[in-house]
């Protein structure tokens, strides 16, 4: 199953020191919603905090309870880099790549690489009130109520939602000629079906696809590089390694010793206590 991996904890080591990440499943809101997460502050943040946003496909509902701010936000195609400093106190909502589009009927395309206010995507909503609410778990259960009565207004089939699971799990087997064949499109034809409903071109689509199975691969079920390689359908190493580094910076040999560490210092955190 496509679930991707935001590991900002990874890349900056005052991340885990500052800021609590934490993901909220919704087993009743799974067939358009990956989780509620949430990223907050234990205390203000005095020195800068940076925050890498890995590409996964999902554009997100972002609530900034500091600035009182409710907005939907896409993901950029390359990783996209913040800075946090002072409260941060945020909640989010990642919706599965072609949900945005079947939920609220806006091309997806309108919202990669920036932002829409909740009032530009619903006119007509309550959900503001939501900013009100101090306790978290009021929050996502306000959360969820609201996705859930929007889910019941969906008149379209989510069949674009269940596709990405086909071409996340047998990447080798994709490339935009045979979906172009499988569809009975031409490419730009498949090109504007797959802006629509996310946001970008199949190629585009299918190596962030990609780079989520190598961390799934990697992190998850612990397979060595050349069968990563061989099962994502990298022409050698130095493909896999350079693709990896694009999108995060380092080397997958120094990402999986990062994963590693944290790891170590999570469980030793628990034990202590």
């Amino acid at each position: 199953m496509y679930y991707p991996k935001q590991i900002p904890y990874l890349f900056h080591p005052a991340f885990q020191k500052e800021i609590l990440y934490k993901e909220y499943q919704m087993p009743e809101l799974d067939d358009y919603c990956m989780c509620i997460w949430q990223i907050k502050s234990n205390q203000e943040v005095k020195k800068p905090v940076e925050l890498s946003i890995l590409p996964d496909a999902c554009i997100d509902l972002v609530i900034d309870f500091v600035k009182q701010t409710i907005r939907f936000s896409g993901f950029s195609r390359d990783t996209e880099k913040l800075i946090l400093t002072g409260e941060i106190d945020y909640l989010g909502v990642r919706m599965k790549p072609g949900a945005f589009y079947a939920l609220f009927q806006i091309s997806a395309d309108k919202i990669i690489d920036h932002a829409l206010s909740f009032s530009e995507v619903e006119k007509k909503s309550n959900f503001t009130s939501i900013l009100k609410l101090k306790n978290t778990e009021e929050r996502i259960q306000m959360i969820e109520s609201y996705l859930k009565s929007k889910i019941t207004t969906v008149k379209n089939s989510d069949f674009f939602i269940q596709f990405v699971e086909q071409l996340y799990e047998k990447p080798i087997f994709q490339s935009v000629d045979m979906l172009s064949e499988n569809f009975g499109y031409d490419e730009r034809q498949l090109f504007r079906i797959f802006k629509k409903h996310y946001g970008v071109s199949p190629k585009v689509l299918l190596n962030i696809l990609r780079l989520h199975l190598c961390f799934s691969l990697l992190f998850d079920e612990r397979k060595n590089l050349n069968d990563i390689i061989h099962i994502c359908g990298f022409y050698d190493q130095s493909h896999f390694i350079k693709e990896i580094k694009k999108y995060t910076g380092i080397s997958p040999f120094k990402l999986l010793e990062a994963y590693q560490l944290s790891l170590s210092v999570f469980y030793n955190t628990k034990l202590k206590k």
